[in-house]
C-alpha cells in the first residue's frame, strides 16, 4: 500500500496515462480523415483520466489561472514568448497558411491534458521527492516529457525521435519554470497550444515537415536549445523558493 501511494510511483503512473491512452484510442483509427477527431478525443479522454485520478490518488494542487502580479508573470514568461514567435513567426509567410478551427480546438487540447499532467501534477509530485527544489522537479517533469514522444519510435526513425525528445524537454524546462513561479497553469497551456498549431495551418509546410529526413545538424541544434532553456531556468529559480502551502 505504502508503494502505491509513494511519490515515485505517482511520478510513473502520472507519466504513461498519455502513451497508454492514446495507443488506445489508436486502435480505434481506422482511416487518416478521421485521426484529427479521434486525436482531439483521445488528448480529451487524457486530461478527464488525469484529473479524476488526480482527485482520489495524486492529490496535487493544480494551479490553473492567477490573475495576481501580472507584469511580472508576463516578464518571467518572456523568454518562452520570445521563442514560440520566433518558432512560429515563418509560418505567416507561408502562402497557404489560414487559421483553422478545428486546429485550434485540438491544439488547445493538447496543450490541456500534456500541461495538466507534466506540469500541473508533476512538479508537484518532483517537488515532494526532491525535497522542494524548484529546479529538480522542473527538470525532472521536463525529462519526463521529453520521454513521452519516445512513442513516435513506432512511426518515425530513431534519429529524428531523439530531437523531438530533446525539444521537448528543452520547452518542457522553460513552460515548468513558468508555471512554478506563476502559478498559472494557462499562460504554458497557451502557449504549447500556439507552438503546436501554427505549423498546422498550413498544409504545405504539414506535407513539407512529413519528408524531412533526419541530420545530425538538427540533433546538435536540439542540444544547444536545451542548454539556453536550461540556463534560463537556472537563472530564474536560483534564488526562488518554494513555500510549503504551494504543495
Amino acid at each position: 500500500m505504502k508503494l502505491i501511494k509513494n511519490s515515485i510511483t505517482k511520478i510513473i503512473v502520472a507519466s504513461i496515462i498519455f502513451p497508454v491512452v492514446l495507443s488506445i484510442v489508436g486502435l480505434f483509427i481506422h482511416n487518416k480523415s478521421s485521426s484529427s477527431i479521434w486525436q482531439a478525443m483521445g488528448d480529451l479522454v487524457v486530461f478527464l483520466i488525469a484529473y479524476l485520478l488526480n482527485r482520489k490518488y495524486f492529490q496535487q494542487r493544480v494551479f490553473w489561472f492567477n490573475k495576481n502580479n501580472m507584469a511580472q508573470q508576463l516578464y518571467t514568461a518572456l523568454p518562452a514568448i520570445i521563442i514560440v514567435a520566433f518558432l512560429d513567426s515563418p509560418m505567416l509567410a507561408v502562402s497557404d497558411f489560414k487559421v483553422k478551427y478545428k486546429v485550434v480546438i485540438i491544439c488547445l487540447l493538447v496543450g490541456l491534458a500534456e500541461e495538466y499532467i507534466f506540469r500541473g501534477l508533476l512538479i508537484g509530485l518532483f517537488l515532494k521527492v526532491l525535497h522542494n527544489n524548484a529546479l529538480g522537479a522542473v527538470i525532472g517533469s521536463s525529462i519526463m516529457f521529453g520521454l513521452l514522444h519516445l512513442i513516435n519510435l513506432r512511426s518515425l526513425p530513431i534519429g529524428y525521435v531523439s530531437a523531438q525528445v530533446l525539444f521537448a524537454a528543452a520547452i518542457g524546462i522553460l513552460f515548468g519554470t513558468i508555471y512554478i513561479k506563476t502559478h498559472n497553469l494557462s499562460i504554458v497551456i497557451l502557449l504549447h497550444a500556439l507552438r503546436d498549431m501554427f505549423p498546422m495551418f498550413s498544409n504545405q509546410m504539414m506535407a513539407q515537415a512529413a519528408k524531412t529526413k533526419f541530420s545530425m545538424a538538427s540533433l546538435y541544434v536540439m542540444v544547444v536549445f536545451l542548454l539556453i532553456a536550461f540556463v534560463i531556468a537556472y537563472i530564474q529559480l536560483q534564488n526562488f523558493a518554494v513555500k510549503k502551502d504551494e504543495l
